[in-house]
């Protein structure tokens, strides 16, 4: 729809000629008043007024306060999951830092049980050692206190039997003083092997309780093993019984050793992530101070009732009749309004006393606009005539 004309109720023509595209018409508030009482309503013509601009700026303001303040809501939220993230990532931070302490301590406490063990087996074997061979030492004297023996035995014949004795019977005194150094020769023999069987005996009973308590200390080394890899990461190995083999201390050493650099390693990767979310929650914290000292946005009321009257005002091929509608605005601003709804297809029919918006229309393009005035009567009852 295009409107050519205006005519009052009598069907007088008060203004013709009409651009199809910016109609700046000149009237006074009477006028037009007249004139926009007299518009057709229908789908396709749209009245506009100051109060309509008025009341969409303000309504506009306040879409922008309580958008503004549900940002707020929402970056408030998001600093709530942040400070949650940070707390799941601190507990994470100490939970990696435990296991990985865990299996640092658990490396230490097994290579010391180990290595305690180790000393007691090796302290065992050489008690065990010391102890045969005090052994040997013991049955080595016994042995020569028994051929001393055996020699007192055979030295011990009665001289009455000597095939050296006398006709009378007798023996002769060189035989009994020869029998006489033998026995105490005999004598001193069996005193200091017997001396060295009774030394040879407490060395023997000494190594045999060295030997024991070898054995004791080596018990109580292998039960404290156990017992420290039952309470270790990874348990207690199902091991039979008696003193693990070398090889299986060293594969259970393995385990522990190999369990170390990965829990440093998820250690770092936690802290890591504890850094990234105390930042995140940190430009959450700055973003959220920054907003709220940003307050709602300042609108561009040109840019915003620009925006409105080109969507919810101008059909196209339709026309809008403004009763100076951007009297608020400044006449360049008006005039850019004018010529941004004519640019979507529509016509503009610009009712208004404004003498720059008025001079500026007179100056338009032939293709682009126009303006044109209204008489002020009192008699007359102008109407907008479309084509």
């Amino acid at each position: 729809m295009r409107f050519k004309e205006l005519r009052d109720a009598d069907g007088m023509v008060l203004a013709q000629g009409l651009h199809p595209a910016i109609a700046v018409v000149a009237a006074n508030s009477a006028a037009r008043a007249l004139a926009t009482s007299a518009v057709p309503s229908d789908g396709s013509t749209k009245i506009l007024s100051a109060r309509d601009v008025d009341r969409h700026l303000r309504r506009a303001a306040a879409i922008a306060v309580e958008q503004h303040s549900a940002s707020v809501d929402q970056k408030r939220a998001r600093l709530a999951d942040a400070e949650q993230s940070l707390k799941a990532a601190t507990e994470a931070v100490l939970n990696a830092a435990d296991v990985a302490a865990i299996a640092v301590e658990d490396l230490a406490r097994f290579d010391a049980l180990a290595t305690r063990l180790a000393c007691a087996e090796e302290a065992y074997e050489a008690a065990v050692q010391a102890d045969a061979e005090a052994a040997r030492s013991l049955a080595a004297a016994l042995s020569e206190l028994e051929r001393v023996l055996g020699e007192r035995h055979r030295a011990s014949s009665s001289p009455d039997g000597s095939p050296t004795a006398g006709e009378s019977g007798g023996i002769p005194g060189a035989t009994v003083d020869q029998a006489t150094d033998r026995q105490a020769t005999l004598a001193d023999a069996e005193d200091e092997k017997y001396a060295a069987v009774q030394q040879a005996e407490r060395i023997s009973e000494s190594a045999r309780a060295a030997t024991r308590d070898a054995l004791a200390t080596r018990r109580s080394a292998h039960e404290a093993l156990r017992s420290g890899m039952e309470v270790m990461s990874f348990g207690a190995p199902d091991w039979a019984p008696g003193l693990p083999l070398p090889g299986l201390l060293n594969n259970y050493r393995e385990r522990l050793a190999d369990a170390v650099p990965t829990t440093q390693a998820a250690e770092s990767e936690a802290w890591e992530s504890e850094r990234s979310a105390r930042s995140h929650l940190e430009q959450e914290r700055l973003d959220l101070d920054a907003l709220i000292a940003a307050g709602p946005p300042s609108l561009e009321p040109k840019d915003t009732i620009g925006s409105w009257v080109t969507n919810e005002y101008l059909a196209k091929d339709g026309a809008v009749c403004a009763d100076d509608a951007f009297k608020s605005f400044d006449p360049e601003t008006v005039a850019a309004l004018l010529v941004v709804l004519a640019g979507h297809g529509g016509q503009v029919v610009y009712l208004t006393d404004n003498p720059e918006v008025l001079g500026w229309a007179i100056g338009l393009p032939h293709d682009i606009g126009a303006a044109t005035t209204i008489a002020s009567s009192p008699a007359r009852t102008p109407v907008l005539v479309s084509e």
